[in-house]
């Protein structure tokens, strides 16, 4: 009698407490998911999935049983695999993540052309560690949140506009394609925190900054943010810093390190780093 393999969403061997990429892939994505059992039992399996910001991009994520034998016949074929499904679909590229250490597939990888392209550090603070003492205190009307913000249609497609293309910017290494403001707006909206303030306006009425704040009353995250200038956005996160101590119990986001303003916010506030989280391409 064959042995009885276990439902391939079940494949979950005990989460570590970051929970690496396939874990989370594998619930996301369960018909995407494929095991690899030669010998009876389940040595390793895979997911892959598509993002319709990043339509031509072949995302994936591998995790082998270190105790899996003939790995050096096992990773070439799942390899193999991901590989058939970016030439399937018409991927141009391929891309893994995960936090550090990589899993020995990953490091494997960069034998094979691929090569670390991003790295992201996930960090938090309890709100009540917040030092709030040089808060600047601005006229209210300048300040917007994003519910007021959808009020005015003409402030709401500035913002949207100058958000989606500082998006597409940052993804250097993992071009996004254009999409309508509307589509930007029904991505965006239904993750935001509407009643935080989001947008600084200037002497003219015009947008000089913004913030976009996720999350509840639990954690708040920082999203995407940017400035005409430094001194105006430094005004708008200080304004929020006040508004997320009083609404939220965690501050958290995620953070580039070869961005400056990343930097340089993760520098300025008591964040505790929790893990690096390391993007790997596969270069031409």
């Amino acid at each position: 009698m064959s042995p009885i393999l276990p439902n391939k969403t079940e494949f979950i061997p005990q989460a570590p407490a970051n929970e690496h990429e396939i874990f989370m892939a594998m619930r996301t994505y369960p018909d995407n998911v494929k095991v690899y059992h030669p010998h009876g039992r389940i040595d390793a399996t895979s997911v892959f999935w598509h993002n319709k910001l990043h339509p031509t991009t072949q995302n994936f994520a591998v995790y082998v049983d270190p105790k899996a034998t003939e790995q050096t016949v096992l990773f070439p074929r799942i390899l193999g695999d991901i590989e058939k499904l970016a030439w399937k679909f018409s991927n141009n590229q391929m891309i893994t993540r995960d936090y550090v250490p990589q899993h020995p597939f990953n490091q494997w990888l960069q034998t094979k052309r691929f090569r670390l392209v991003d790295t992201v550090l996930t960090a938090e603070l309890a709100t009540d560690q917040l030092n709030l003492k040089q808060t600047v205190q601005l006229n209210k009307n300048r300040i917007l949140s994003f519910s007021q913000l959808m009020a005015q249609p003409t402030l709401l497609k500035r913002v949207l506009k100058q958000s989606l293309n500082d998006y597409r910017g940052q993804q250097r290494y993992d071009p996004a394609i254009a999409i309508p403001l509307a589509d930007w707006q029904a991505l965006i909206s239904d993750k935001v925190v509407l009643d935080a303030p989001s947008v600084l306006l200037d002497d003219g009425g015009k947008p000089a900054a913004y913030s976009l704040l996720s999350g509840t009353s639990e954690n708040i995250r920082l999203v995407l943010m940017s400035g005409n200038t430094a001194k105006g956005l430094n005004q708008l996160l200080n304004t929020q810093l006040a508004w997320i101590k009083n609404n939220s119990k965690n501050l958290s986001g995620y953070f580039h390190t070869n961005r400056q303003l990343d930097m340089k916010i993760i520098k300025s506030l008591p964040f505790n780093i929790e893990n690096r989280y390391e993007t790997l391409k596969r270069l031409s």
